[in-house]
């Protein structure tokens, strides 16, 4: 569906998948699970686009529900991987996350050709290292439609927001500390990787939430 502006949410994915339409060139945010990557291709094709026009597929962060298609759809697409610098060693195998508690799978190594810091801007995307969640996990406001893409940061339930529950986190505490940061940023709608996105209403909606931490 259409969220706002040129942003596309991919239909019925576990882990959100955001696609982004922009200058003759698409943008995929995530890539959920492996049998996801039809879903995204099925998806791009309503568009009347091709795969071949993903460009780039930014990571939010390397865990198997946002980046088990990853390798298929990088295959198809032929597009660049972008993840922030301290979760490629998860990308290229070096490093994995281990144990049960991050429902774990190994992932299928890729090269990560764009290498992310905290305040780079990609096609319009500004990265904000919000680690707790991950290592390298990133949220990525969009100066366009001022939307802020969380990833794992926190999730919508119910119209309410809530942290990312503390068993799934590498370090919860930093992970609730990135949350409070986001009052800092200038944006208007929040796009979780679980639950619908908030249009209008993200940052009132995440000051409920900092207020109940």
């Amino acid at each position: 569906m259409k969220v706002i502006g040129d942003i596309h949410l991919v239909d019925n994915t576990f882990a959100n998948v955001y696609i982004i339409v922009r200058n003759n060139k698409l943008i995929t945010i995530d890539t959920g699970l492996p049998e996801e990557y039809e879903k995204i291709i099925k998806y791009i094709d309503g568009l009347g686009r091709v795969p071949e026009e993903v460009e780039l597929i930014i990571a939010t962060h390397a865990h198997y529900d946002h980046i088990g298609a990853l390798k298929a759809l990088k295959e198809a697409t032929g597009a660049n991987v972008a993840a922030h610098k301290d979760e490629v060693p998860y990308f290229t195998g070096e490093k994995t996350f281990h144990g049960e508690k991050t429902f774990q799978k190994a992932i299928e190594p890729v090269d990560v050709e764009v290498v992310l810091n905290d305040g780079d801007v990609v096609e319009g995307l500004k990265i904000i290292h919000s680690p707790g969640h991950t290592p390298g996990s990133i949220c990525l406001l969009d100066l366009k439609t001022k939307a802020l893409f969380v990833g794992d940061l926190l999730y919508e339930q119910d119209g309410r927001l809530e942290e990312v529950p503390h068993h799934y986190s590498l370090d919860p505490m930093k992970n609730r500390e990135a949350i409070r940061r986001l009052l800092e940023i200038d944006f208007v709608h929040l796009l979780p990787s679980h639950g619908q996105p908030i249009l209008n209403e993200g940052k009132e909606k995440v000051r409920e939430l900092v207020k109940r931490l």
